[in-house]
């Protein structure tokens, strides 16, 4: 093998090599960045969750309030007429 061919071949393999290194270097960004978007839309779901449960909640207080005011100011049904 000539002197070339093996300055060729050595040329070649290290541009492969810095290349890899590059998309790899790329990707883990690429991912690192996708990650901590996902991790701030699961945050923003738990408080998104943590909001809806409390209305839930608050929801359910004012049904037995309304509730408790229709039995004591609404008259009973009276049984129908025959």
């Amino acid at each position: 093998m000539s002197t070339d061919a093996k300055w060729i071949i050595g040329t070649v393999v290290g541009a492969v090599v810095a290349m890899t290194g590059v998309v790899v270097s790329v990707m883990a960004i690429l991912i690192g960045g996708v990650n901590a978007r996902i991790d701030r839309l699961e945050m923003d779901v738990r408080s998104m969750d943590n909001r809806l449960r409390a209305v839930e909640i608050e929801f359910g207080k004012v049904d037995q309030r309304l509730e408790t005011l229709e039995r004591a100011i609404l008259p009973a049904a009276s049984p129908p007429a025959d």
